[in-house]
């Protein structure tokens, strides 16, 4: 038992993507974080990538320890109309939800929202 506990382990450490970003990238991103609470690919157009995406909110986060910028950083991959696909990283603090991230990010990039629609037995009340 305790030899799959240890191989699972090193499966989950072995597919974990860590992608270095370089130092001006973080730059770049920390002054869209403090002038809009948010960075795109607007701004760093590797943006696109998620994993890049994932490692850059951690590398911000390590960045502003023990500095005064406050707030918790997220990162977020979100669908839009026509099968586009697009990630935010952004400041919990300033930007409150999920949907709040999402709609800025389409508005930033010229994203248009995916309409949703319900199936008849998603309308149906039991």
């Amino acid at each position: 038992m305790e030899r799959n506990i240890m191989a699972e382990n090193t499966v989950k450490k072995a597919t974990k993507i860590v992608v270095d970003i370089p130092d001006e990238d973080v730059a770049t991103a920390e002054k869209a974080m403090n002038d809009q609470g948010f960075v795109t690919p607007k701004e760093l157009p590797k943006l696109t990538n998620i994993d890049y995406s994932r490692s850059l909110a951690a590398a911000l986060t390590k960045a502003r320890e023990g500095k005064s910028e406050e707030g918790y950083i997220y990162s977020e991959e979100f669908d839009f109309a026509g099968g586009e696909i697009g990630n935010i990283v952004w400041n919990m603090d300033k930007i409150k939800t999920r949907d709040d991230a999402k709609r800025t990010l389409a508005d930033h990039m010229g994203l248009t929202m995916p309409t949703e629609t319900l199936s008849k037995a998603d309308k149906e009340t039991f």
